[in-house]
């Protein structure tokens, strides 16, 4: 017969030997491994404050704040976060500072780009002119370093990623350098790699709002959702009523359903800096989401009064004007974007939806052949 206290008995026995197992590895230097072994007996005894506590030493030694932070959370509750900023400042003065790329790369999660405009290529000839001409009024020479951040100020990241490749292969890491790497590589939509440059950045003691921002982007980028969330709620005690921070944090909680903290970061965001019409427009979906169409529809036009012909911003309110049963003017809203992206297969499915709801299903089926480019 099954014994239910046996269980228990034996399953947090294991729970200690993974324990056990972990602070061997760690003394052994092995602290990744020791990691993972803690992590199998959290699964055990998830509760227990001192696995807890043992994960959130380790996580710091390895750069990786934003887990140590969900895992403080879980001892000292939400309060708990504060206490770590006098490491966080601590570990920041002691870090070396140098140029970073980092103070000009705010990113905001969902950032709204105009479609059809080609990035334009500069041939690697006409590239290297400018950066030599960049540096003409200087008695010195640049240093490779230097090289590097100016291409990933240029947006320049592939050429910025190798050569700041070079610099760590000629003259050893810091953090500042894996810092300009890993925004590189997230330029790039390489997240996985962006994290890790960030990790490293952190291990080596530069735990800035800069790090915490845009390794909260690529998190977000990767669904971690709640590592982003973390990172972004240490950078907003770091650096109070930024609008970048507080609009990238929005979209976390909103990804992440929780809707109220959502709205709450949007607010704070408008109110800190201009009608920005990302916020605006992402504001907007919040608030379609959770059925407050009539509001969502009012940020909508805020939104396109800063960027009227915006596609994106455009067919969201085209499918809230839908929800209530406004069709003709989202038919409107799909005849403005046509006129100028007649071969929008988004819109034209947008349109095919309008004309369904409408009863007109002829109609609609050739707008979705336009949309699957079959017409």
């Amino acid at each position: 017969m099954w014994n239910p206290l046996l269980a228990l008995k034996r399953q947090n026995t294991m729970a200690v030997l993974w324990h056990v197992g972990a602070r061997i590895l760690e003394a052994l230097g092995a602290e990744e491994q020791a990691l993972r072994f803690i992590d199998r007996a959290m699964q055990l005894h998830p509760g227990q404050t001192m696995l807890h506590l043992h994960a959130t030493r380790l996580c710091l030694k390895r750069g990786r704040l934003d887990r140590a932070i969900l895992h403080w959370k879980r001892v000292a509750g939400e309060q708990g976060k504060t206490s770590l900023l006098y490491w966080l400042n601590r570990s920041n003065q002691l870090a070396k500072t140098s140029r970073l790329f980092s103070q000009y790369s705010f990113y905001n999660y969902h950032k709204i780009s105009k479609t059809g405009i080609e990035e334009k290529r500069t041939s690697p000839k006409k590239l290297w002119g400018q950066i030599e001409n960049m540096f003409l009024k200087r008695n010195d020479i640049p240093s490779l370093y230097e090289v590097g951040v100016q291409l990933l100020e240029m947006g320049k990241a592939e050429q910025a990623l190798t050569v700041l490749r070079q610099v760590q292969l000629s003259q050893g890491a810091s953090p500042e350098l894996y810092l300009n790497m890993g925004l590189a590589a997230s330029k790039l939509g390489r997240h996985e790699e962006a994290v890790e440059y960030y990790q490293r950045a952190q291990a080596g003691g530069l735990n800035s709002v800069e790090v915490m921002n845009n390794k909260g982007y690529s998190l977000s980028h990767l669904g971690r959702y709640e590592e982003a969330i973390a990172c972004y709620e240490l950078a907003k005690k770091m650096c109070p009523g930024d609008a970048a921070i507080l609009s990238n944090l929005a979209s976390c909680y909103h990804r992440s359903r929780l809707y109220q903290k959502a709205i709450s970061c949007y607010e704070n965001a408008l109110r800190c800096g201009l009608n920005d019409a990302t916020i605006l427009n992402n504001y907007a979906l919040c608030l379609d989401e959770i059925g407050r169409e009539d509001e969502a529809i009012q940020l909508y036009d805020r939104a396109l009064a800063d960027d009227p012909e915006n596609p994106v911003i455009l067919l969201n309110k085209a499918a809230c004007l839908v929800k209530l049963k406004r069709y003709n003017e989202a038919i409107i809203i799909c005849k403005q974007i046509l006129a100028n992206r007649p071969g929008c297969p988004e819109t034209w499915g947008m349109l095919g939806n309008v004309l369904n709801e409408m009863g007109q299903a002829a109609e609609a089926v050739e707008c979705y052949n336009r949309a699957l480019g079959l017409i």
